[in-house]
């Protein structure tokens, strides 16, 4: 309801937030495996998927430190971020480093990760083999910050900083906490 004022919106009964929400929280292990518990062991395949070697293949849950690692391997992942007004989140590619559990990458100040990811984002990170039909994916969710700080912007190691791949400056720093990080990997019997 476009136009209705927040006294208008209590006397129909609705209650608005305002400013930003709370964080996602980690999920329990037990959510994180809703859904693979239900398979039995031999029905563990990619539904769907056409297999013409009738090899199996399975999908494990990954914990969360095995997440960082796998991020600490590449160096080109997702953002994903709302923009107010949009029906479906907006998804950018960036260049970015893991550094201490945190994800860092760079932004232009008048580019749309700038205006719009700060507060809270998700970010993506996966490799797959199409040969093999293999790979992971790891998701992680949180807060997402500009570093304007000097004394922090100081603390990242020299040459820590990802290199962007596109030209023109990418000046400005901001980083991803993860409050929720999960991961699977799909692998061949």
């Amino acid at each position: 309801m476009a136009g209705t004022s927040g006294a208008d919106a209590s006397a129909h009964g609705r209650d608005w937030v305002v400013g930003p929400t709370s964080p996602p929280e980690q999920r329990q292990s037990a959510e994180a495996a809703e859904g693979a518990e239900q398979l039995g062991e031999d029905e563990r395949l990619l539904i769907g998927t056409d297999l013409a070697d009738n090899e199996r293949a399975r999908f494990t849950i990954l914990e969360r430190q095995t997440c960082f690692n796998l991020m600490s391997t590449r160096d080109i992942g997702r953002v994903a971020f709302t923009i107010e007004g949009d029906a479906a989140p907006t998804v950018l590619p960036v260049n970015y480093t893991l550094l201490n559990d945190t994800v860092i990458f760079r932004s232009t100040l008048a580019g749309t990760i700038m205006r719009y990811a700060r507060g809270y984002a998700a970010f993506q990170v996966d490799h797959f083999d199409d040969e093999r039909r293999e790979g992971w994916s790891v998701l992680a969710s949180g807060r997402c910050r500009w570093v304007r700080d000097s004394g922090e912007l100081e603390r990242i190691p020299q040459g820590r900083l990802p290199q962007p791949w596109v030209e023109g400056p990418r000046d400005q720093v901001l980083k991803i906490t993860p409050a929720r990080l999960t991961g699977r990997e799909i692998h061949r019997s």
